[in-house]
């Protein structure tokens, strides 16, 4: 294990850049704090720094013959080499207080939502859908000035680097903050009075924390106020964190009507909409809030 206190200077190569030096690079600021980086070519300039990385063929190159790959097949980058190193020690950065299981479960999850995808793309693994999806990586590397452009090239890079930086805090945020709205989810789940209705006293993550506690999936539909306590959404629960796939839809017939519609058919005053694909809805009162959730569970 490389100890950060160590580094004082790390560089990558110069020229045109993508996500995967940036945001590699966007790791160790999290890391290090504002630390000065060495783009060059020159070898002789690169072996005078105490880290080096997506050039050279170190340890933290993916560019040699022999590069490291994950089970699922996808290759290791700089990007994923830095964040497997240094990333457990970037997330104690954000909450010191997480326990250890709790530090694995951020940095698999970012692994897997941000880090695979970007190293795919660099070893020219083609991860997109047939529907074109503008990706991290794409975004990133339209930061590198056109051809017919006289712009620096290194102010572009830190550009980038600033933007990848706070793509990256903002996943960590939201992932310990996941964490910590576990509480919350599990005295829902332990208190509700409706076997298939969970009632959330803050808006906060939910999804994650309540496919691991209802291992019998019971829960259908989830309450939640929002910060102001002026609205109460209702959202369905997806079979899993990874489909749209609802356990069940809320109430067909309010499903795309307008706030005057649906209080006509239910009998309520204050709804404000209801989604018309049935994932989500809202009203003004938690009462009401409950009438379409009990509604939609005995339909």
């Amino acid at each position: 294990m490389i100890n950060e206190k160590n580094i004082k200077t790390i560089g990558t190569h110069s020229g045109k850049f993508h996500a995967d030096d940036v945001m590699a690079t966007a790791m160790f600021r999290l890391l290090l704090g504002d630390i000065k980086v060495t783009r060059t070519r020159d070898e002789n300039i690169l072996r005078t720094l105490d880290l080096v990385y997506d050039i050279s063929l170190g340890e933290f190159d993916h560019h040699q013959l022999n590069k490291e790959i994950r089970e699922n097949n996808i290759p290791y980058a700089a990007c994923g080499l830095i964040w497997r190193e240094f990333g457990s020690r970037i997330i104690q950065k954000f909450d010191s207080q997480l326990e250890e299981n709790d530090i694995i479960s951020i940095f698999d999850s970012v692994d897997k939502n941000l880090v695979q995808g970007i190293d795919a793309t660099d070893n020219g693994i083609d991860i997109k859908s047939d529907i074109k999806v503008t990706s991290i990586s794409d975004i990133i590397q339209n930061f590198n000035p056109t051809w017919d452009s006289n712009d620096s090239i290194d102010e572009a890079f830190e550009e980038a680097v600033q933007y990848a930086t706070e793509v990256i805090k903002r996943i960590i945020s939201r992932q310990v903050s996941v964490i910590k709205a576990r509480i919350i989810v599990n005295e829902a789940f332990e208190n509700r009075t409706i076997n298939e209705i969970m009632v959330l006293k803050n808006g906060c993550p939910w999804l994650q924390q309540l496919l691991k506690i209802d291992v019998n999936s019971e829960i259908l539909f989830v309450i939640s106020p929002d910060e102001t306590n002026a609205e109460y959404k209702i959202q369905s629960v997806k079979k899993n964190a990874d489909t749209f796939e609802a356990r069940k839809d809320i109430l067909e017939s309010i499903r795309g009507k307008s706030s005057e519609e649906i209080n006509s058919i239910i009998k309520i005053d204050d709804a404000i909409f209801c989604h018309k694909a049935g994932f989500i809805a809202s009203t003004k009162s938690m009462e009401s809030a409950l009438k379409i959730a009990k509604l939609s569970v005995s339909t």
